[in-house]
């Protein structure tokens, strides 16, 4: 395995407003310290007991137990145990192979800057990857994007789960049901068709690919403890210390507005005080605290939120509410059925782990930035937040297509049209197709009238077919168009590919794209070697450019 690194800057890819601002430094709020060298994070001031860490250290190490983590793990997890160690933390919601790629970048991130961290300070500092299983969002874990024989970019799905209100860590796999065998013979395929070996392929397919009878949560601790516990990583799924969450939680909550108050208070006012805080620098708030679900509790039907409203919170279409008292006892009455919402996840983790700093996107980063005065009044202290480091990955044909194509990986990930070029004239047989599908849609929509006179009501069936049949031949005539593009025409095949691996559906690969291909492909050692040369504090867009030898 060959590695070499290519620093780019880190806004080769658009970035938003705020992104912009803290990079160029005139951001700075109370509640989100932007450090940009190491020596700019303060070590913390112990807040825990050590029978409060003892139970968190133990409560962890019995969530990884049944996966027979590697001893580093353990060693971080128990580490947790004593006083003056710290935590750096990111996490991501479970995704279908560990996907998307930036979910292994920030892993890798978070155990850089642990190691650097613990260096600096001479004491224990434990990388910490938030699982958060506590997400209900289907749609967007349960979708993985591959680059097939065809150049494309091929969506597969676990058939069977839809959205809905269900917690990931609550949706068990069946074999049958959800289709992991055929999951698993068309992603052995697909990374059969491209160069490796095969121990790197199984081995890649037994690591990443969901088990029945595993939640998609638990996959994913899985998946990220077989690549990085050997570092140090320790995966926390919130279920495992779901009571200290709920306790932190019940605290936020009983700071909220009191019943019959004329003016918000307490929490309510402190996110207030936080949004306006952000809409003063002229961005506009990324989570609006007014509408946000703040807090979420779980039924055997599903997932609710509660929201800011009456005297204190209630449900969406709930007639009455209830005091931020009423919620705090029955939050501690029943501490599993609760979780806290995106914009008091930061808040209620900080109270329950010994974090030190934290590694996320620009968005997780912009609303942290709301928290500065909540953090007040919930007794914690700031926080310092680092950007998560931006990826690219490439392949020896990348490279090569680069060079055919006379461009430059940071000109495709700029944004860099890359159909101007494409003058071949397109496939005979794709223009015929979708010329006939045009056709075929208008005659049948001309024998509406005489429908009509048999049944009034078979007119609507004729349209929906009419529609249906002509998007059916489309389809085709696109496959064949891709065919034909691939047969015919190197440079287009080129763009093709760099398309497909830079930036799949135009969208930066670390955002759609897995781990799975890579590691088929090369195996897991360049994840070592990419570690030992990673720059936690740095601000950059890294291109890592992968070889077979």
């Amino acid at each position: 395995m060959a590695l070499r690194l290519e620093h780019l800057p880190a806004d080769i890819a658009p970035l938003s407003e705020f992104a912009r601002r803290a990079l160029s430094g005139r951001i700075s709020l109370a509640g989100l310290p932007l450090p940009r060298r190491l020596g700019d994070i303060p070590q913390p001031a112990e807040r825990r007991d050590h029978e409060a860490r003892a139970q968190l250290a133990e409560a962890i190490e019995a969530g990884l137990a049944p996966l027979a983590p590697p001893v580093a793990a353990l060693d971080s997890a128990r580490a947790l145990a004593q006083p003056g160690t710290w935590a750096v933390v990111t996490g991501q919601q479970p995704g279908l192979c560990a996907a998307p790629l930036y979910s292994l970048h920030k892993a890798l991130q978070a155990i850089a800057l642990a190691r650097a961290l613990a260096a600096a300070w001479g004491t224990p500092v434990v990388p910490v990857f938030w699982n958060h299983g506590d997400d209900h969002d289907v749609a967007e874990a349960n979708r993985l994007f591959i680059i097939n024989e065809n150049l494309d970019v091929e969506k597969l799905s676990l058939r069977g789960l839809s959205s809905g209100r269900t917690p990931l860590a609550g949706i068990k796999l069946d074999r049958e049901a959800h289709g992991l065998e055929a999951l698993a013979d068309r992603l052995d395929a697909l990374l059969a068709a491209a160069t490796g070996t095969e121990a790197n392929r199984r081995a890649a397919l037994d690591l990443c690919l969901p088990r029945a009878s595993e939640s998609m949560a638990r996959a994913m601790t899985r998946t990220m403890t077989g690549l990085l516990g050997h570092l140090g990583l320790v995966v926390v799924e919130p279920d495992w210390i779901r009571e200290d969450l709920s306790r932190a939680l019940a605290g936020l909550v009983s700071s909220g507005p009191a019943p019959g108050a004329k003016a918000r208070s307490g929490l309510a006012a402190a996110l207030a005080t936080g949004a306006q805080a952000v809409s003063d620098l002229g961005l506009a708030p990324p989570i609006d605290p007014e509408t946000a679900a703040l807090i979420f509790q779980v039924r055997q039907s599903g997932r609710f939120a509660l929201r800011l409203g009456g005297d204190g919170y209630r449900f969406d279409d709930e007639p009455g509410s209830r005091s931020a008292a009423e919620l705090a006892a029955e939050i501690i009455q029943e501490p599993a059925a609760y979780s806290a919402g995106a914009l008091l996840r930061p808040l209620v983790q900080d109270a329950v782990l010994p974090t030190a700093a934290t590694i996320g996107g620009w968005g997780e980063l912009a609303y942290q930035a709301q928290l500065g005065p909540a953090r007040d009044l919930a007794g914690l202290p700031p926080t310092p937040g680092l950007p998560r480091i931006s990826i690219t990955l490439t392949d020896p044909e990348c490279r090569a297509s680069l060079a055919k194509a006379g461009l430059t990986a940071a000109q495709v990930i700029g944004g860099l049209d890359l159909t101007i070029n494409n003058k071949e004239r397109t496939a005979p047989a794709a223009e015929a197709l979708a010329q006939a599908a045009e056709r075929l849609r208008s005659d049948l929509l001309d024998l509406r009238p005489a429908l009509a006179e048999l049944d009034p009501s078979l007119v609507a069936g004729l349209k929906r077919t009419a529609d249906q049949t002509r998007k059916t031949v489309l389809r085709l005539a696109d496959k064949a168009a891709r065919v034909a593009d691939n047969r015919s025409g190197a440079g287009r095949r080129h763009r093709r590919r760099l398309s497909a691996t830079l930036m799949p559906r135009a969208t930066p690969q670390e955002r759609l794209a897995g781990p799975l291909p890579w590691l088929g492909r090369f195996g897991s050692a360049w994840i070592d070697e990419l570690l030992d040369e990673l720059d936690p504090c740095a601000p950059e867009h890294l291109l890592v450019h992968l070889s077979d030898d």
